[in-house]
């Protein structure tokens, strides 16, 4: 210690003490650098892992170890399944949604126009989706996912499915367009007081079991004709059937025309009241049959008056 402290104490302690220093540090640097020397070398997950895993295994990676080595699988990614794909709605002009439907039965049917007797120009096999553009009675305009359009039969789509994968509605549209109907319009032929009788109608439906009727007839017998109009409000009370019986009253004009021929001939020219009961059957599309029976009174005086009985049957169409 007395040698320590001499050292210390005497003029070239300094210089010592650096050159001290500087000796350790350049041996701690030289141990570093053999300590490096000596480690092996970092190699790439991924590189190993590409050049060590077979085509049909999953990836593994090789990483060395001093004295050894150790190797590492790494699990395959689990592959994603993908939901079904449902077509992207198309739209019409205005923005309305095109109802779309996917065949079941081994193939459909397109016409080039509606009607069977227009030619079958494509073929629509079981899976494909098309797309309903339009409808004309039993007939419906399609268009395929390659862009084919033409016209399929009700009875056709019928078997398909909606995109919800239930049962696509197709029911009877002439009937519904039936149900819905707002005008009509017809004519018949029958007996008036024993004279033949021409008539026509015009009706407007205002509710599913009341209308407004004018009626226009035309009577031509042996020794005068006759001209008669009136409007009737008619009550319908089974509407939702295709046999659909009815009744009405209604007030007109009736007008009686002698032949010239006559001696003394003169018009009659008086209101007129009317009693009908009747009933309408839908028969296919927008036709309908009817028949009717009424009762007419003419007020031909205040002290007299006319009664006159008609039964008519004929045809009329909806819209």
């Amino acid at each position: 210690m007395n040698g320590v402290r001499a050292v210390l104490s005497s003029p070239n302690a300094p210089r010592f003490a650096a050159g001290w220093l500087a000796c350790v540090l350049a041996c701690a640097l030289a141990c570093g650098a053999a300590r490096a020397a000596d480690a092996p070398a970092a190699v790439p997950i991924d590189a190993a892992a590409s050049a060590s895993a077979p085509a049909d295994k999953p990836p593994v990676a090789t990483v060395p170890v001093p004295g050894t080595t150790k190797t590492v699988e790494i699990p395959a990614p689990l592959a994603t399944v993908s939901a079904p794909t449902v077509p992207t709605p198309d739209s019409v002009p205005g923005g309305e949604k095109v109802e779309r439907v996917q065949v079941t039965d081994p193939f459909i049917e397109l016409h080039t126009f509606p009607g069977r007797g227009y030619p079958i120009f494509y073929v629509a096999g079981r899976g494909e989706w098309v797309s309903i553009e339009l409808r004309h009675t039993d007939w419906y305009k399609v268009r395929t996912a390659t862009g084919k359009e033409g016209w399929v039969t009700r009875a056709q789509l019928q078997t398909t499915l909606a995109e919800n994968g239930l049962a696509a509605p197709f029911g009877d549209i002439a009937f519904n367009d039936y149900l819905a109907r707002r005008w009509e319009l017809g004519a018949g032929y029958g007996r008036f007081h024993q004279e033949p009788l021409i008539k026509f109608w015009l009706s407007y439906r205002i509710s599913d079991t009341l209308s407004f009727e004018s009626t226009l007839g035309q009577v031509q017998g042996v020794f005068s004709g006759t001209t008669l109009w009136h409007v009737n409000l008619q009550a319908e009370p089974w509407s939702d059937q295709r046999f659909s019986p009815f009744a009405g009253i209604g007030i007109g004009q009736f007008k009686n025309i002698p032949n010239q021929s006559l001696v003394n001939f003169q018009t009659t020219n008086a209101r007129l009241a009317d009693a009908i009961v009747g009933a309408r059957y839908h028969l296919t599309d927008r036709f309908m049959i009817r028949a009717d029976y009424a009762i007419y009174t003419a007020f031909v005086s205040q002290q007299r008056s006319l009664e006159y009985r008609a039964a008519t049957a004929g045809l009329s169409f909806f819209f």
